[in-house]
């Protein structure tokens, strides 16, 4: 730690990160370029950055399930899905509410928070339309709970993705059956402070709307009906494939791979366009990712990571309640106010080291570290529209409608709520994980 690389090593971190808050350059051309200046000055070793600090399981698990939420957002098959739930709810606003949320809760754990995010939207701002609402508490609400449904499953966020391939045992059971029930409970917390906070614009919206109207806007955005149910079929063995890989010991990016293949070839036999899907994958993700891994390697061989370990040590005792728990609320608070990815890149290494300084006898003794990062990452991101790219996207698409949903106005509904999040996670991990 004496010689001039750790110094350089955390200074261009530093800076990189303090571009990625402004949020003004693209953050996978900018991970990029922190990558190879440590490279170029040999922060990170060549080899090392290819063999051992890119995860290529985690970029192969992105990347396929990148590709089944492509085909499955172009099916219509989530779309249909609203539809047949919202038969039944008569064009209640408050019905119709808990429906929307509901259903992007279970599609950002079964797709990924920013999929679903970009599917729900739309179908928001028909329903609020018909109903004469305004659109902004369903877009909090949607925003929020797709936070919430991406964390109770490994393939619900770019995060637990990471956090799954970095330690095998979390397998995807572990997460459901771990990280599950918590958010079960606070997707039930957050939904029904929401509906109090709006529950006079509830009992004021319009009930002129009809449900067969409904029923003709959602119906008309279902472009391949034959492609969603095969499509259905096919997400259907995924997922059967990942909870198998799991109970097999099986490496889950090579279930999802399979996966994305066999759903690109449904796609293609019932005529839909292969090149569209992969025309439209977040590539800008995979570069951060990987520029991730190269900026984090470089920091752990300057010893920048070996140091924190030492000092959460020394700061806690040992005690690994505590450090679950400041882990937790560093995380949540932090992911609140910026992308949470680059933290996560920094805490997986440092926990991983944590283990070998504490002498963990085995890989289980240090899983309330990674569920503490898993929940915190995924629920901080409520905290502020700028915590996760669900808040962004929804705004981004807000404001291409003339719906504009304001920052103070997410922030006064959402910070508290996530406060009240962190503090019923903190309950959790400490009554069911530490």
């Amino acid at each position: 730690m004496m010689t001039w690389q750790p110094t350089a090593a955390i200074v261009i971190f530093l800076i990189i990160y303090a571009i990625w808050i402004t949020d003004q350059l693209n953050r996978a051309m900018i991970a990029v370029i922190g990558a190879v200046l440590f490279l170029l000055l040999g922060l990170v070793h060549w080899q090392n950055a290819y063999t051992t600090h890119i995860n290529w399981d985690t970029l192969l698990l992105w990347m396929s399930m990148l590709v089944i939420a492509g085909v499955m957002s172009r099916s219509g098959l989530v779309h249909y899905a609203v539809l047949q739930s919202l038969k039944w709810t008569r064009s209640s606003p408050l019905l119709l509410f808990i429906v929307l949320t509901i259903w992007t809760a279970v599609g950002a754990a079964l797709l990924d928070h920013v999929t679903i995010i970009i599917l729900m939207v739309p179908v928001i701002f028909i329903v609020t339309n018909l109903l004469k609402m305004n659109a902004a508490p369903w877009l909090i609400a949607a925003i929020m709970t797709s936070n919430i449904g991406g964390t109770a499953t490994l393939i619900g966020n770019p995060a637990n993705i990471w956090i799954g391939t970095a330690n095998p045992q979390l397998t995807f059971v572990s997460f459901i059956a771990m990280i599950g029930p918590l958010m079960l409970i606070l997707l039930a917390v957050n939904l029904l402070l929401i509906v109090l906070f709006y529950w006079k614009s509830f009992r004021t919206a319009s009930h002129t709307a009809r449900t067969l109207k409904l029923e003709h806007e959602i119906t008309s955005s279902i472009e391949n009906r034959r492609l969603a149910f095969v499509v259905l079929m096919v997400f259907v063995l995924v997922i059967a494939g990942l909870v198998i890989g799991s109970w097999l010991d099986l490496r889950l990016s090579l279930m999802a791979a399979a996966g994305a293949v066999v759903m690109m070839l449904a796609a293609i036999i019932t005529g839909a366009k292969p090149i569209s899907v992969v025309r439209h994958l977040e590539w800008d993700t995979l570069l951060f990712f990987a520029g991730l891994f190269i900026l984090a390697g470089g920091l752990a061989e300057t010893g920048w990571i070996q140091a924190g370990a030492r000092y959460l040590i020394e700061l806690t005792n040992g005690n690994m309640s505590w450090i679950a728990l400041i882990l937790l609320w560093t995380t949540g608070l932090l992911s609140s106010v910026m992308d949470h990815m680059p933290w996560v890149a920094v805490m997986i290494p440092l926990i991983q080291e944590t283990a070998v300084q504490m002498d963990a006898s085995t890989p289980a003794v240090i899983n309330p570290l990674w569920w503490a990062l898993s929940v915190g990452a995924g629920v901080g991101g409520s905290g502020t529209l700028l915590g996760s790219a669900a808040g962004l996207i929804a705004a981004s698409m807000a404001d291409r409608r003339q719906q504009r949903l304001g920052y103070l106005e997410f922030l006064r509904v959402g910070l508290p709520l996530t406060l009240i999040s962190l503090l019923i996670a903190s309950w959790y991990m400490y009554v069911m994980v530490l």
